[in-house]
Parts: C-alpha cells; structure tokens; sequence
C-alpha cells in the first residue's frame, strides 16, 4: 500500500516547530506493517498544498497534517478542495459541535472562526474531533483515500489511532503480525547482531531497529496466517540472547523499568547529580507512580555544593577535582549517609563545549550507582554536543543501576 504524509504549515519549514507528528504516523502505522513511502513539507500556501497533492496523485492514502485551524493562513481544506475540484460549505452540525466544545469561551469570538472551523469539503466524510475544534475530514480521489488531520499532537493522536487507522485497515489485502522489544544498555550494533543472531534460524521476519526514546527498539513483522509460533519463539530467543537487559513487555523507558525493580524490592532511589543537571531526576519522574519508588534528588552543580550537601571532602575536589571517581564515590557516600536510601545514583562529568583538558576530555562522564551493598563507579567517554553528552551520561547512569539490580557483578560490556 502507497501511503503518503503532507504535512503544513511554515513553522516546520522555518525551523520553529519540529514536526514530531510525521514519527507518531509512521510509528503507527509500522506496527501494522505498513509505510511512509514519502512525506512532503510544505507552506501554508494553497498553491503548494495543491502541488504536494498533485505529486502523490499515484498513492493509495494521502495523509494531509496540520492547517485546519481558525485562522487566514489555515488554508488546508481549500487547497484540497481546489485539487478535487470540490466546493467548501458551512456545515450547520459541525458548527454547533464547535461551539459545544467550546462552550462559554465562544463570547466575543468572532462568528467567522466558527464558520471556518465549519468547513466541510463536499462529499468528505468527517472525523469528529473529541479534543479541540477541526474536525478530520475523509474523500476519495480516483484511486486515491485523501485524510485530513489537525496538527496538534494531542488532537492528531487520537484520532489517527480510533478513526482514521481502522479506515487504512479496511483497505489493505493482508493483515500483519509485529513483535516490538526494548533493549537497554547496549549500542545499536551490538543489539543489531546479538538480535540478527537469534531469530536467523526463523524464516519470514521482517526486520527493523532503531533508537527510541533512552534504549533501542526491535521490531520484527511478518503477515498474519494464524500462525503465532514464529513470533513467540523470536521473543524467548531474544529474551534467551539479552537477559535482563530485555525490557519488560508494555515498559517504554529505561527509567520505567528501573521504577519497576525498585518496587518489586522495595527501594527507594535518589540521585546526586552534577553535568546532568537533573536529567535523571526529569526521566523518572517522567514515569507515572514514580514517588512510590524516588524520595528526590540535588544538583549539586558547584563544588561548595558537592561539599555541603553531599558531605564531598576539600581534599577529595582538590586533589582529584570534580569530575572524578573518588568524587562521585563520595556523592554515593553523602546520598547513603544524609538521606538514608538504599539505591542512588551520582554523576559528574564534563559536558562541553568548553571545560575539557587532555586527560578528561569533554565527554567524559563519572557515573556511580549503589542498591544496598552492591556499587559499582564507572568513567565513561561520548561524543556528542553538550545535550548529547548529558543525555547519554543520565542514560548510562540509570542503566548501571539497573545493572546492579538485576545482576550483583557488574558487566564489562560497552558503555560508549
């Protein structure tokens, strides 16, 4: 199935909005085994709008995101319009639906932003839209099913998922099996071939793999014959070939699988953050129920801060510095002393662009993780821009305590 994305609105192309609706969308629909053949960012200009249409005249679906707003330069629905040939009118009940949604809020509004919500291209079929104003809209061209979605992520999701995916179902000829797995704590090309390895004696899989989110992403597909022992023995082989670094099913973080052992142990986390500046602290706390499991966290960006709340000696700083083991030994020590908790994390390193010296490069990140008696400190070095480095050093240091937890030895395998 030839599936493309038109995606508008200038403030993709100026730089100003990342366009993270185009990953939902192909996420979405990779799941079912199916794909983005090609995706075009344009303007809002009518004209464009009517090119980028005219370019994917060939495909099955066109997905058109974005520019079904109130305003003058929302112009989506009349560039679709003028492609098809088709007339524009004011739909009474998608009106009244508008001003339902809005309620109180539709006084002093000017009666042309209800008009312009009301849009409705001739013979589209409309997507009611339960969290904000545009409603999609659906029409056949010749061969081709044109979608039109609002641009907000919190109004796209919904109805992509509930509304619009079960119509790209209906027209596909096969149905598709996925088997989608997370692993932590390994680069991609050790993932890439420990998994190649273990499903290569299952015929039929489609393979594919990516970073998301903090770990990396298996996905292996093949179509739908009422058969499900392919897909169950490619999970036992992958669980066979990474162990406990193979998140739990339904887990999408590596902070959510952390959050998932301290509780099964009955631990509770803090963290003692420097180069990260609360990084780890924003992951976990990204996971919902997470104060069953984490009491807090402390920047402790400044060395008279390592010393005052962590306990860190002068002694220790000067003759070591900042970015050291001996540091974030003593940053473990000050979490397990002042704040009584039995698993932390520490982190110090130099996260650029400036800071760097031959023998500590920026990049270079301390990391420390204790649960009980366990510890373990590591120096680790990444490559990067500055939000790269932090990123990956709050990554690596919530894996290592994830290590800890799940095997008491700490494993050599690469960190960089």
């Amino acid at each position: 199935m030839d599936i493309r994305v038109i995606c508008v609105g200038d403030e993709l192309l100026s730089g100003d909005t990342v366009n993270t609706n185009l990953a939902f969308i192909g996420e979405e629909l990779a799941a079912k085994g199916l794909s983005i053949a090609a995706e075009h960012a344009v303007p809002d200009d009518v004209d464009d709008i009517v090119y980028a249409l005219d370019c994917a005249k060939q495909a099955d679906i066109v997905i058109v995101v974005g520019g079904l707003g109130p305003t003058d330069d929302d112009l989506t629905r009349k560039g679709v319009a003028k492609f098809t040939n088709r007339v524009i009118f004011v739909d009474p009940e998608i009106r009244r639906r508008v001003a339902d949604y809005l309620g109180l809020r539709t006084q002093g509004m000017p009666s042309h932003f209800l008009d312009t919500q009301a849009e409705h291209i001739e013979s589209a079929t409309i997507l009611d839209n339960d969290n904000g104003t545009a409603p999609g809209q659906v029409l056949q061209s010749g061969k081709t099913m044109i979608a039109l979605l609002p641009g907000p992520p919190r109004e796209i999701k919904p109805m992509f998922i509930e509304k619009l995916l079960p119509l790209i179902e209906e027209k596909r000829d096969f149905i598709w099996q996925t088997l989608t797995v997370r692993v932590s704590g390994l680069p991609e090309s050790q993932v890439e071939a420990r998994a190649k390895e273990a499903i290569k004696e299952i015929p039929g899989l489609h393979f594919a793999i990516c970073l998301k989110n903090d770990c990396i992403m298996v996905r292996l597909g093949r179509p739908d014959d009422g058969d499900s022992i392919p897909l169950d023995k490619a999970r036992k082989n992958l669980q066979d070939a990474f162990g406990y670094r193979l998140l739990p099913e339904g887990c999408l973080t590596n902070a959510h699988y952390l959050g998932i052992l301290l509780k099964s142990h009955g631990l509770q986390l803090a963290t003692a953050e420097s180069c990260t500046g609360g990084g780890i602290a924003a992951a976990i706390t990204d996971v919902p129920g997470s104060s069953d499991w984490f009491v807090g966290a402390v920047v402790t960006y400044a060395n008279e801060w390592k010393r005052d709340v962590l306990g860190v000696a002068p002694e220790t700083l000067e003759r070591h510095g900042a970015v050291s083991e001996q540091t974030v030994d003593e940053m473990l020590a000050g979490l397990k002393s002042r704040f009584h908790v039995q698993a932390g994390i520490a982190v110090s390193g130099i996260a650029g662009p400036g800071g760097g010296t031959p023998e500590k490069p920026v990049g270079t990140v301390v990391i420390g993780a204790f649960v009980r008696d366990w510890q373990a400190i590591r120096t680790v070095r990444f490559a990067g821009n500055r939000d790269t480095v932090r990123l990956r050093g709050a990554n690596a240091a919530i894996n290592l305590l994830i290590e800890g937890l799940c095997d008491n030895e700490p494993r050599k395998e690469a960190t960089t």
